[in-house]
């Protein structure tokens, strides 16, 4: 992703400041920033590295990396999900090389991206059926073909073609980009899940807001191509975009996707895809650098900066219709907003930004472990295990055993949160180079 890694002078990095047209607030002191120093963001991300370390090695042979480790009270951990297909964590290891002057952590980048694409059945999909060729594998395991995490690892591929010039990371995202062409509906969104056992059917009618992550996708083809059809495809995104947000600025958990329309069946909202909106619109900003972009991106850091003040903190999910899938996490603490909420900073000055991405940033620090001698434990940040749901969950399929309720488990600890921690910590360390 362009915006989440610079080959840019610190100097050239545009850093938030306390002054300027911020707004003010009660809670907006900056106390917690100056908790925070270089060498604690630093042992942070060493902790980080050792954890991604440790996902890759525990699903040698089995796929790219595990995406979910639990651990038990016993000290025992449980690896979930070796095909943990998060085109991010191309982009955490070469920010976490660059940081901690790792070297050797741009060949880990590079493995990732040769295991996505040579792995064409459980990676990305180049099988019998052609028009779904450039999907992905589902995290889950359970046998579909998934457009999103498609979508998030075109960027970071076009970013290691700009640096390597090896033609496999242009030609990859050509081929996902032109599924997605053909699969984008009148409504400016992407209807591209797909399996063998039901077509194009897997998609079905909900599609949750994340799926707009195409308003990156395209911009960042376009920026690689130059090619209008990417440029159009882009437009009818924002056109979604505008139309699903919300007058409070965030968004509802699913959309029907032919009409772009809150789905009647599910009005949750889901916080934890507002991080997977910021760095889309943090992409496609980095590409067209459009007003329009920005105050959208503002209007949902709004909402999530008075979510935190209400609560002093973000939850998971909220909403009176849960799905079964997001009841037993509802509740749960996120920390993944502090990433987008930086770049917002970095953007506009505002300093709410900073001050609940600082809270955020400082939390999953609390929470992520050091000296345990637990292989894989130390360096994780680690998220709650509730105590109040049965050992199976009505409506949850057994292919998700992180769901049910384990007595014995103290805790857990996912891969789409740590490379935003990741990332989250590169922006304080950049803001902290600037002058």
């Amino acid at each position: 992703m362009p915006v989440l890694i610079s080959d840019s002078p610190a100097s050239e990095v545009r850093a938030a400041s306390p002054g300027g047209t911020a707004r003010s607030h009660p809670q907006g002191t900056g106390k917690m920033l100056r908790l925070i120093s270089r060498e604690i963001i630093l042992r942070s991300m060493r902790g980080a590295a050792s954890w991604l370390e440790n996902s890759v090695d525990s699903a040698s042979g089995q796929g790219v990396g595990h995406r979910i480790a639990l651990y038990a009270e016993s000290g025992e951990v449980t690896w979930l999900y070796p095909h943990g297909n998060t085109g991010e964590v191309i982009t955490a290891w070469r920010v976490l090389g660059k940081a901690l002057d790792r070297p050797e952590y741009f060949s880990s980048a590079i493995r990732y991206a040769d295991g996505l694409i040579e792995d064409r059945e459980q990676g990305i999909y180049r099988g019998s059926f052609r028009s779904a060729h450039g999907l992905m594998w589902y995290w889950t395991d359970i046998g579909s073909y998934n457009s999103l995490y498609a979508m998030r690892c075109i960027g970071p591929l076009l970013q290691l073609h700009k640096v390597t010039g090896d033609r496999r990371f242009l030609e990859t995202p050509l081929m996902m980009g032109a599924t997605f062409l053909q699969r984008q509906t009148a409504s400016g969104l992407v209807d591209a899940s797909w399996s063998p056992a039901r077509g194009w059917a897997e998609g079905g009618t909900r599609v949750g807001c994340r799926f707009l992550y195409c308003l990156a996708t395209f911009a960042s083809l376009f920026g690689a191509t130059g090619d209008r059809v990417y440029r159009d495809a882009y437009e009818k995104s924002v056109g979604a975009l505008l139309k699903m947000q919300k007058a409070d600025g965030s968004f509802y958990q699913h959309y029907e996707v032919a009409t772009a329309e809150p789905s009647p069946s599910d009005s949750s909202t889901k916080f934890l895809f507002f991080s997977y909106l910021l760095n889309a619109l943090a992409e496609a900003y980095a590409v067209f650098e459009e007003e329009r972009l920005l105050e959208a991106a503002c209007r949902l850091g709004d909402f999530l900066v008075r979510s935190f003040y209400h609560r002093a903190a973000l939850p998971y999910c909220r909403g009176e219709k849960l799905l079964p899938t997001d009841r037993a996490e509802a509740e749960t603490g996120i920390f993944d907003a502090a990433n987008g909420l930086l770049w917002l900073s970095s953007e506009t000055g505002e300093f709410s930004y900073l001050d609940v991405a600082t809270k955020l940033w400082l939390a999953a620090w609390s929470n992520q472990p050091e000296g345990t001698g637990i292989q894989g434990l130390d360096g994780a940040i680690l998220g709650g295990n509730s105590p109040f749901h049965s050992a199976t969950v009505e409506g949850v399929t057994g292919d998700r055993p992180h769901l049910f309720h384990d007595p014995a488990r103290a805790s857990k600890c996912t891969l789409w949160g740590m490379v935003n921690h990741i990332f989250a910590s590169h922006w304080l360390l950049q803001r902290m180079e600037c002058p």
